[in-house]
């Protein structure tokens, strides 16, 4: 340590158990200084195995306040820094993976997620087990495994404050799934005070399936300017709103909502939010695109994506002939407010062609009008 620089050594060391306990409590801006700090003074020591403990849990820290593009670039860079003399190559990266597990589960790559969730276990490090244990049980509700998911969170529930938090919202929301929204509530209740956003969405899902929007606006967290909290809970808590002024038939806040939720995920890639989120948040994402969204593409993609979550795009008979595959592709700009002029520039064809498709499409789908036809076509899955 005396040739490495005792003070850099020492505080290279300490901060990275320090950092990690923070993350534990949900402390993510304490956590993230004390890892930075820490990672500093490993580099400048020269240790290897504190700059790769301390890269590895900075970048878990980032993947948890949902700052994914930056934590999947230190999860790579602390994998590549050199492995620690005499240790298997995997020592001290267990968080790293576990970030760029993350990282996937929110972008809705689910089977980059799995691989690299296995990763992060190899050597098992004992602090990394609750969160280990969080993304399981989240994963494995993406794959509809319901059980499967509840039998997964048990380590997690005896974690530190803010990772016991976030179990709870996640076993609340299992129950909510099954429709238990009573079990689900009591759960919560006891732990709902200021700081507990996690908490707080979970509530507010609950109270939305029971068919009660004032009740979740009651209890969602001020989401929209607030930095501090995790972009997914951010983003969590928005879909939520909107979906609240939506049962309450306000849908000029709904509309609000919703795009600045989408303002807020596309940067970062998330998709999980969305499509995860079942029929009402789908509904809604098509009705967005009859409005008009400044995030066309994007939730286009949505839309098709949580269609095919529901059951396979086209799967539904429709009535008469099939579509062709380019009226397909035409139906699907025909959600958008272009003109048949600037589809045509879209799919480099003549505007004459785009209207003999839009014809086919009226017939096929037994519609008269574009919105009439776009809204067949979400009736049979098509779109």
């Amino acid at each position: 340590l005396a040739m490495a620089g005792t003070d850099d050594a020492a505080r290279a060391i300490a901060m990275a158990p320090l950092g990690f306990a923070q993350l534990g409590d949900g402390e993510l801006d304490a956590a993230e200084t004390a890892l930075r700090d820490g990672l500093g003074a490993a580099d400048r020591s020269g240790l290897d195995c504190p700059r790769r403990t301390c890269a590895s849990r900075l970048a878990l820290t980032y993947a948890v306040r949902g700052d994914l593009t930056r934590a999947a670039e230190a999860a790579r860079a602390a994998v590549d820094l050199p492995a620690c003399p005499g240790q298997p190559p995997t020592v001290h990266c267990g968080p790293a993976y576990l970030a760029l597990a993350l990282v996937d589960l929110h972008r809705d790559r689910l089977d980059d997620a799995e691989a690299h969730l296995e990763l992060s276990g190899a050597p098992p490090d004992p602090g990394l087990v609750p969160w280990t244990a969080l993304v399981r049980a989240q994963l494995r509700y993406a794959r509809g495994d319901l059980t499967g998911s509840y039998d997964a969170l048990g380590p997690a529930r005896g974690g530190d404050a803010g990772v016991s938090d976030w179990a709870a919202a996640a076993e609340a929301d299992l129950r909510t799934a099954y429709g238990d929204t009573a079990t689900a509530r009591e759960l919560l209740e006891p732990r709902s005070r200021p700081g507990s956003a996690a908490v707080a969405v979970a509530l507010a899902r609950a109270y939305l399936r029971d068919g009660d929007p004032a009740g979740a606006d009651r209890v969602l967290p001020d989401w929209a300017d607030r930095e501090q909290l995790p972009l997914g809970t951010r983003i969590e808590a928005g879909l939520l709103d909107a979906l609240a002024a939506r049962q309450a038939g306000d849908q000029r806040r709904a509309t609000r909502a919703l795009e600045r939720v989408l303002q807020l995920a596309e940067p970062a890639g998330f998709r999980r939010p969305f499509t995860g989120a079942g029929e009402p948040v789908r509904d809604l994402l098509a009705e967005h695109l009859d409005t008009g969204t400044a995030y066309w593409p994007l939730v286009s993609e949505l839309v098709a994506r949580t269609g095919d979550r529901t059951g396979p795009a086209g799967a539904l008979p429709v009535p008469g002939e099939a579509l062709t595959e380019r009226e397909l592709t035409v139906l699907r700009y025909l959600q958008s407010l272009l003109s048949n002029g600037e589809i045509a520039s879209a799919l480099c064809l003549s505007v004459n062609t785009v209207k003999t498709h839009v014809r086919n499409i009226y017939r096929k789908l037994d519609a008269t009008r574009r919105r009439d036809a776009v809204r067949r076509a979400r009736e049979l899955r098509l779109l």
